[in-house]
């Protein structure tokens, strides 16, 4: 079982940098952690800092849940593989219309 949750750890990993390395970059990811079927790791985004946990489900999709203060703040289910980047970066970083002038006004007004 744990040689099989590191195997879809690296699966994810390697899914995540492959649709969007930079993206990824972006949230500060680190601390990478091995859970059952599924990995976590630790954010510093614009909008959310936490741990993001990826678990595959049964059905080949994931659920991903944003945990903050070991509390489960946000969870999406029947993700597809294609779409966490996406998905993740509107929670953490939310790269919108706005996202420029909002970065400015955090950076620049303080």
């Amino acid at each position: 079982m744990q040689n099989q949750s590191l195997e879809i750890a690296r699966t994810i990993q390697s899914q995540l940098m492959g649709m969007g390395k930079i993206k990824v970059w972006s949230w500060g990811a680190h601390a990478w952690t091995v859970v059952e079927n599924g990995l976590a790791f630790k954010v510093q985004g614009f909008k959310f800092k936490g741990i993001v946990k990826i678990v595959l489900m049964p059905s080949d999709t994931y659920t991903i849940q944003f945990i903050k203060n070991k509390k489960v703040e946000k969870e999406y289910t029947e993700v597809y593989f294609d779409q966490q980047v996406d998905l993740i970066d509107e929670y953490v970083e939310f790269t919108g219309e706005k996202y420029e002038q909002d970065v400015n006004n955090a950076v620049y007004n303080f």
